[in-house]
């Protein structure tokens, strides 16, 4: 069983005919059943279905006179259980149609094969195998649109750019560019721009009722649902339009996943995404058959609104982000009371002057309400009993509301540079809010203490609030998972804890410089598995911490230069000792923790705990910048779960011994005095990153040059191969491994593949010189692969800091496995790759593919890269 799946008109029915017409004769008996869900309607008609099934597969004018469809089942069943049969199921929607057609494979015979084509990958779930035909190429589009506009592969002179914007406005969807051409045959070249004004405004009537046929087959709530997308968010977070639709009454989460089921829309990084034939379908249903529900164009809201006096079909209004025509938006503005006839509507997304004046009614049934810009000082709020979220930003709102509002339902509040707010009021009225996010709200300077108490409350993010000085004096939120308080410079104290508070799991406190020490109910936060406290708040009673950031700032200088942002970041790169209350061996309870983070801290080697057993968890270590450690503790080793460890910028570090064993990632850029090395290569099997960019002093010792040439050696890089690894290694030096057979100036280089042996990866190598202006850079590599005349591209980053200051070079390497990179036929194409440092070409450059057969005899050890 084979399902061929995908959106309609992409050409499932035409590869399954061309199929049908190359394989049939292999078979005993076959047939084609076209339109499957236009004709099975009725039992009548499935059993019509089974009908020709059996004439057209036993070559008989036999008639069956099947009554019901499982009679007509059964007969199925036992006339082809031995046979060998070619089934085709066109356009199947329904699970009952391969229920009665072809319900399981022990009802035809050995070597028979039965293809369905669907627009609903879900009901293919128990076929051998599946595919999706993809959108035509540029190429392909231009020929079939040729072919059937001018009965030629290629369109005639004066035809091309017409061709383009043709297939363009098809959006290489084959029905489309098909339909299309035939619409354009013989028509004359003035004639083609007012047909393309015409399909502007209206669809074409073929394409527009092949793929309605999709929308047709929803239930209600999801052609809302489909609509809402297509008027108003396409291109949107996925996340946040699934909260806006759960708001309006809808079941996003299944319906969403129907739609992408039935390949209505897609979802690509995370945004809502949907082809421009698919959308203008979505636009030209809600024209036809709800007239005036939604608007989203703003001069066709203008037109409508001052048009039409009863308003009340409208349920959604959104002006899309790229409609920011200043004078337009200043010639729409509408009367205060623009909202009172407006009793249906649910979502209103606005910004800036949409009205006169400040609103004086917002409808009851308005369950989403975003106004970004607001001009207006406050917000008819009242008592909207059915809202579920309220979003604003660069407004000019001084307050919601006064005193107590009851808003059962409200969820979500989202406010964001709200310069004039200064304090949020009570919420006691609105227990059901899950979702507080204030962002960069500088002037807001209090909250309500009714916040503490919200039984509800999922996540409070109140991020760069640079003024707040007070939040609730205890907080007893059992359902807080997230508390982000980054940037609340001036924030004073952070509140008592209660025990309620079990799911707890991440604290955001950076450069809340004032905090000067965590109240003992912290203790409380058993679940806290992440904690960022750039502050010199104590470490007492934190036992089940995952993430920890420890850094201060001097109180007074502080003070002074807060205002500064330029100032602000001098301050947070100075290097400033842990004061003796926050000394690292207090820090013994952290069973759970996982990553440390104590980069800036000055902590000798002596103040590390003897004993590390406490930090089992612990898998990534960051101690950069760091100008009294001389060397690691000797207990560091016990740290048996550790994978990375970073110690850019310690410059006083002369040596680097006994590591974890299990160790992954070491960097170890601008160790100034780092002198002594282990040999890396043969004590560390899982080391795949290694970085000691600027360490010259290691060039100084002689097994300090042979274990840095060993992390060079072909061997060491075929054994990461071996593993199925990529390697990343950056030292100092001045020569390209010899291994690399042939290395050229500058910073590109060209590989032929001539060998059609299996690839297994690549290696890439660059010396570069010089000073560098900036502190930090990523090595950059474009890769281009050229075969038979085209070229793929992609592009890949390696992290690895470095600062270069002098003429000493630095060689930095990296290999790459063939699943890193979407290349799959490699031979007869070459590797074209061009490596810089932040705009900086490498001195030399080379590279080398590696090949199956030169790691076949190396035992190899997997780990999974961090």
């Amino acid at each position: 069983m084979v399902g061929i799946y995908g959106m309609g008109g992409i050409g499932k029915t035409t590869l399954a005919q061309a199929l049908f017409r190359r394989i049939s004769c292999n078979f005993a008996g076959s047939s084609f059943v076209k339109d499957v869900r236009e004709n099975s309607s009725s039992k009548r008609d499935i059993c019509a279905l089974q009908e020709k099934v059996l004439r057209e597969i036993l070559m008989t004018n036999h008639k069956f006179n099947i009554q019901d469809p499982e009679d007509g089942a059964n007969i199925i069943r036992t006339r082809f259980v031995h046979k060998s049969i070619l089934l085709v199921l066109d356009d199947v929607d329904n699970g009952k149609q391969l229920e009665f057609l072809a319900a399981t494979h022990h009802w035809f015979g050995p070597g028979s094969r039965i293809i369905i084509t669907t627009r609903n990958k879900q009901l293919l779930s128990d076929t051998n195998a599946r595919y999706k035909p993809s959108f035509l190429s540029m190429d392909d589009a231009l020929e079939l649109f040729s072919r059937h506009a001018f009965k030629k592969n290629s369109p005639p002179d004066g035809y091309d750019e017409l061709s383009f914007r043709a297939i363009s406005y098809a959006g290489y969807l084959p029905l489309a560019v098909k339909v299309l051409g035939s619409f354009f045959r013989g028509r004359k070249v003035e004639v083609w721009e007012s047909a393309f004004n015409r399909l502007a405004k209206k669809p074409n009537d073929e394409i527009f009722e092949t793929l309605k046929l999709s929308f047709d087959a929803l239930e209600d709530s999801e052609k809302n649902i489909f609509l809402h997308i297509a008027c108003f968010f396409k291109g949107k977070n996925a996340g946040h339009v699934t909260r806006v639709l759960d708001g309006c009454g809808f079941d996003p989460l299944i319906g969403i996943t129907v739609l992408v089921e039935k390949y209505l829309i897609t979802i690509s990084n995370k945004g809502l995404e949907m082809h421009d034939l698919i959308q203008e379908m979505g636009w030209e249903v809600v024209r036809q058959s709800f007239p005036n529900s939604r608007l989203w164009q703003l001069d066709e809201i203008q037109d409508f609104i001052r048009r039409i006096k009863k308003l009340k079909a409208v349920e959604a209004i959104v002006v899309q982000d790229k409609q920011n025509d200043a004078d337009l938006f200043e010639e729409a503005k509408f009367s205060t009371d623009i909202f009172r006839s407006m009793k249906n509507l649910r979502l209103l997304d606005v910004k800036g002057k949409f009205t006169f004046c400040e609103p004086t009614f917002l409808p009851d049934e308005l369950r989403w309400l975003c106004w970004n810009e607001y001009p207006f000082s406050s917000l008819p709020i009242g008592n909207l009993r059915k809202l579920v979220g309220i979003e604003m930003a660069k407004g000019s709102i001084k307050q919601f509301w006064k005193g107590q509002k009851i808003m059962p339902n409200l969820k979500f509040i989202k406010l964001q540079q709200l310069d004039c707010l200064t304090r949020i009021p009570d919420v006691s009225g609105a227990p059901n809010i899950e979702r507080l996010v204030l962002l960069n709200c500088k002037n807001l300077v209090e909250v309500h203490e009714s916040l503490g108490s919200h039984k509800k409350l999922v996540r409070l993010d109140m991020i760069g609030c640079e003024r707040l000085r007070h939040l609730p004096s205890r907080i007893e939120m059992e359902s807080l998972r997230i508390l982000k308080l980054s940037k609340c410079y001036t924030l004073e104290r952070f509140p008592d804890v209660s025990p309620c508070m079990l799911k707890l799991d991440c604290i955001n406190l950076d450069f809340c410089f004032h905090i000067k020490d965590l109240p003992p109910s912290f203790g409380y936060l058993s679940g806290l598995t992440y904690l960022n406290l750039k502050t010199s708040a104590s470490f007492e009673n934190l036992e089940s911490t995952e993430t920890l950031i420890p850094q201060n700032c001097k109180k007074q200088k502080f003070q002074e230069e807060r205002r500064s942002t330029k100032n602000l970041e001098m301050l947070t790169k100075e290097l400033i000792s842990i004061p003796k209350s926050m000394s690292i061996r207090c820090l013994t309870n952290l069973y759970s923790l996982k990553t440390l983070n104590l980069s800036l801290r000055q902590i000798h080697e002596e103040e590390f705990p003897k004993d590390l057993h406490a930090f089992y968890a612990l898998e990534k270590l960051i101690l950069s910048g760091n100008n009294k450690l001389i060397r690691l503790p000797t207990s560091i080793s016990h740290l048996s779960r550790l994978r990375c460890l970073r110690l850019d910028e310690c410059r006083r570090l002369e040596s680097l011994h006994t590591l974890p064993s299990k160790i992954q990632v070491l960097e170890a850029n601008n160790c100034i005095s780092l002198k002594k090395i282990e040999d890396l290569s043969k004590e560390y099997e899982l080391l795949y990153e290694i970085s000691f960019i600027n360490c010259y002093k290691l060039l100084e010792d002689i097994d300090n040059q042979k274990y840095l040439d060993n992390l060079l050696q072909e061997s060491f890089l075929k054994r990461c191969a071996a593993g199925d690894r990529q390697l990343r290694t950056a030292i100092p030096g001045n020569k390209i491994p010899s291994w690399f057979k042939e290395d050229k100036p500058g910073c590109k280089f060209e590989l032929r593949v001539k060998s059609d042996a299996e690839i297994i990866g690549y290696a890439i190598c660059g010396l570069f010189h010089g000073k560098w202006k900036e502190k930090y850079y990523y090595p950059f590599i474009t890769i281009t692969f050229k075969k038979g005349g085209k070229s793929s591209r992609t592009k890949e980053v390696d992290c690895v800091d470095a600062s270069v200051a002098s003429e000493n070079g630095n060689i930095w390497t990296s290999y790459r496995t063939c699943s890193l990179v979407q290349y799959q036929d490699w031979y007869g194409g070459s590797l074209v790759i061009n490596l810089t440092l932040n705009g900086t070409k490498a001195i030399r450059c080379a590279t080398r593919l590696m090949y199956k057969q030169d790691v076949e005899s190396i035992p190899c050890t997997r780990s999974t890269c961090i």
